[in-house]
């Protein structure tokens, strides 16, 4: 029975931690030990673990760094079973994922990564495939959306006609 609270407590402590560390701010020591950790970058564990470690630092240049790290991942398509385990148990990191397979930085590696989630999808992965394909689809089409050229506006009625030179009204 203690071992089931000790258990429970340190769940608990644990969502707590996860849940602090996005509500802190990201001083610049912090986001620069963030930009070295991310440049480290060689695996979905470590992605995922300098998620955890820094999470609160993801904007502007962090960011970018975040997206190249995954995008490096992700369009070799290896091992993406790791990368459907960690996002199935953690929603905030499932949501870091798309959002960042969504972001302005990722849209070269788009088409790249829609086509290996659309033809390459492992067996047994099919929803994971599906969400992938549908982030890099949906952004792309998103950020095509644009205001419409519209053609140059021609007048309702003609002008009047300017009298000839020499010609009595």
């Amino acid at each position: 029975m203690r071992a089931a609270y000790i258990a429970i407590f340190a769940g608990a402590l644990a969502a707590g931690t996860a849940a602090g560390a996005a509500d802190r701010p990201c001083g610049k020591a912090e986001a620069a030990a963030a930009q070295k950790s991310v440049d480290r970058v060689e695996s979905w564990a470590s992605l995922e673990k300098a998620w955890r470690d820094y999470r609160q630092c993801d904007s502007g240049d962090v960011a970018d760094v975040y997206t190249d790290a995954l995008l490096r991942l992700i369009v070799d398509w290896k091992d993406v079973s790791e990368l459907n385990a960690a996002m199935a148990k953690d929603p905030q990191y499932r949501d870091f994922v798309l959002a960042h397979l969504r972001s302005d930085a990722a849209k070269d590696d788009r088409p790249t990564v829609y086509s290996r989630a659309k033809a390459s999808c492992p067996s047994g992965l099919d929803a994971f495939c599906t969400e992938i394909a549908g982030a890099t689809k949906g952004a792309a089409a998103a950020s095509k959306m644009q205001m419409p050229d519209f053609a140059p506006l021609q007048p309702i009625g003609s002008a009047p006609a300017k009298p000839e030179a020499g010609k009595a009204k």
